[in-house]
């Protein structure tokens, strides 16, 4: 099944907890801060992550992943945008597992407050938290695997969505 559009909307992604990968040929953000956040033990606890904000993002050759196992077996869930124009995304902010990219910050700041400066909307530093910051970012080769992604408004130009049996992961 493969679907088409072009797309701008508030998004919040979060998949259940479900991993999910994302991976980008480029992206250029400005307003760049990271933090590393552990929820309290006991029912409801999520997983340790580290939470990324970047004010306004854009990205080249966008690929998000899922994949569910089925009683039919794997299935996975593919959206693909920004190879003709960069998908933008602002008030990005991301549930990290991984990351791997080679990155390129400027006016990074590391061990500050995440709470102490201004930050993407959705951000939430706490004064204790160990925090990164940079007036901007550029990752090349981006991959990453995350738990949740939230954004003000994301444009998805040239998305083109699929269906597939298997593990079809972006890589």
């Amino acid at each position: 099944m493969l679907g088409t559009a072009s797309a701008a909307l508030p998004v919040a992604l979060a998949l259940s907890g479900s991993e999910f990968r994302v991976s980008a040929s480029r992206l250029e953000g400005a307003g760049f801060v990271r933090f590393a956040r552990g929820e309290e033990a006991g029912e409801g606890a999520g997983p340790p992550v580290a939470i990324s904000g970047i004010g306004s993002a854009c990205l080249r050759d966008l690929c998000q992943s899922v994949v569910t196992d089925t009683p039919v077996g794997p299935v996975t869930v593919r959206a693909l945008a920004g190879s003709e124009a960069p998908a933008t995304a602002s008030d990005l902010v991301i549930d990290l597992a991984q990351m791997a990219g080679d990155v390129t910050f400027t006016r990074f700041r590391l061990a500050r407050d995440p709470a102490a400066e201004g930050q993407p909307a959705g951000m939430a530093g706490r004064p204790e938290d160990h925090g990164q910051r940079a007036d901007t970012i550029v990752i090349e080769n981006l991959r990453q695997i995350a738990l949740a992604t939230t954004a003000g408004v994301i444009r998805l130009p040239g998305l083109r969505i699929s269906v597939d049996r298997g593990r079809h992961e972006c890589s």
